[in-house]
């Protein structure tokens, strides 16, 4: 047999196999997705990057909360099925509502309840099935609960836990355009978000120690959002337009608004919910008093803490549909049941080391739902932007008000090493108070809510 009779059956076999190839490589290209990552998206990764996605409007619609995005609800699908009609109607009324007008978009039956999804459309809506029995497992979710969490040792208590710390506002050379700042004299600023970042810092340390993985949501007093408030000119027109506004001042406000109360914070968000992904988000702050008489600031002797839940969504803020769906997610994801007791140990954690009183709402609040925990007070449950969309449990925290003397006295103090005599009482600086009070309690959190052991020696 001569040489060409040998290659012959070689080369149409290499044809066949490449025509083969090609063939695959334009069937799989453009196919679904068959890999198993692809197959197991879940619900909350779905959430996490429609929030990823950029805002871009130039009207202002009323249906929406600010800079907001239309919700896909079937990412609910998830959790249909998780929860009993009673949990889902205990939650609804007394922690996430602060009236009946929840009934004008979400109709309860006995084994589901109606939700009205877009309130442009009529009759648009989302059937969500309710649960014969409690599972006994966790709702989906991109976060564990400290049951959740592997046994751990006595001295990390905190391992495995991963927490996001948010310093509260800006500072810089923002405080001022945030309305975070104010002067005495010739005593040095006063500035929220630079004392919630050296805060956060001290926090981060002590944390750490105790085993967490911790991230810091902003570093500096930068804003953690490229866009300048310039850059929310047409939204901020848009709004001035549907609310009647037409001076420049008030035009200019909201702009300034749009940047460091919402854009700002929903670029956080994206921080959160994409890169850091963590199981607790501690948002600090510092609590201010009005003045009473703003041309002529004078410092208060009131003083107080409190620690702040999501919950209490109102009938204004229920009409949006980007929050009514932000509020359910919540629900369905049980964050309330995780959000509660460490709220409450950091409760507790405040009235312990800084001796304040806790603030209360008036009992006639339409904007705050207070949550009762035996032995505990200063916990109250409010919609705010960063608790509402930031998707773990988020805790919010407001000891100390800036402008009360004392207050006012420490922070000129600066922070320091060990005590300093403060009104007659040997004290740590504001700064180490804070972030002890924080910490201490978290210890103590995981200590009693997680498996511990005693390694063998």
């Amino acid at each position: 047999m001569s040489k060409k009779s040998h290659l012959n059956p070689l080369v149409i076999t290499l044809a066949i196999l490449l025509v083969a190839s090609l063939l695959y490589i334009v069937v799989t290209k453009t196919a679904a997705p068959t890999s198993p990552q692809a197959e197991n998206v879940t619900a909350s990764t779905k959430l996490i990057d429609a929030e990823s996605k950029p805002f871009i409007n130039s009207e202002h619609d009323q249906t929406l909360a600010d800079l907001g995005i239309r919700p896909d609800w079937t990412i609910l699908d998830i959790w249909q099925d998780t929860i009993t009609r009673d949990d889902f109607l205990n939650l609804l009324t007394k922690v996430y509502t602060v009236d009946d007008t929840w009934k004008r978009y979400i109709t309860v039956h006995d084994d589901h309840a109606i939700i009205l999804t877009d309130t442009r459309v009529k009759d648009a809506s989302y059937r969500l099935n309710f649960s014969h029995i409690l599972s006994a497992t966790s709702p989906d979710r991109n976060w564990n609960a400290a049951g959740d969490l592997p046994p751990t040792t006595e001295r990390k208590p905190l391992s495995g836990v991963h927490i996001a710390i948010d310093p509260g506002h800006i500072g810089g050379e923002f405080a001022k355009l945030e309305e975070r700042w104010f002067k005495i004299g010739d005593s040095k600023p006063v500035m929220e978000g630079d004392m919630t970042l050296f805060t956060a810092k001290i926090i981060k340390r002590q944390l750490t120690r105790l085993g967490a993985k911790v991230y810091l949501v902003r570093k500096n007093s930068s804003p953690v959002t490229l866009r300048k408030p310039a850059d929310y000119r047409a939204e901020a027109e848009a709004k001035a337009v549907s609310l009647g506004i037409t001076d420049e001042s008030s035009i200019t406000a909201l702009q300034n608004k749009y940047f460091y109360r919402t854009g700002e914070i929903r670029e956080r968000a994206r921080r959160v919910n994409l890169a850091f992904r963590p199981d607790l988000v501690l948002c600090l702050h510092y609590n201010a008093e009005s003045w009473d008489d703003p041309s002529n600031p004078t410092l208060t002797t009131r003083n107080h803490y409190h620690v702040l839940l999501h919950g209490a969504v109102t009938s204004g803020e229920l009409a949006h549909d980007d929050e009514r769906f932000e509020m359910l997610v919540k629900i369905l994801q049980r964050s309330h049941d995780e959000e509660k007791p460490l709220g409450a140990y950091i409760a507790q954690g405040f009235a312990k080391f800084t001796g304040l009183p806790a603030f209360n709402y008036s009992p006639e609040s339409t904007r705050a739902v207070k949550v009762k925990v035996e032995g505990v007070d200063g916990l109250w449950a409010r919609n705010l932007l960063a608790n509402r969309i930031y998707q773990c449990p988020v805790i919010f925290l407001e000891p100390y008000v800036m402008n009360n003397q004392e207050v006012f006295d420490r922070v000129q103090l600066g922070d320091y090493d060990g005590m300093q005599m403060v009104n007659g009482i040997m004290k740590k600086s504001i700064f180490r108070e804070y972030a002890a009070s924080v910490t201490e309690a978290l210890k103590a959190y995981y200590l009693n809510h997680r498996a511990i052991y005693s390694p063998q020696r």
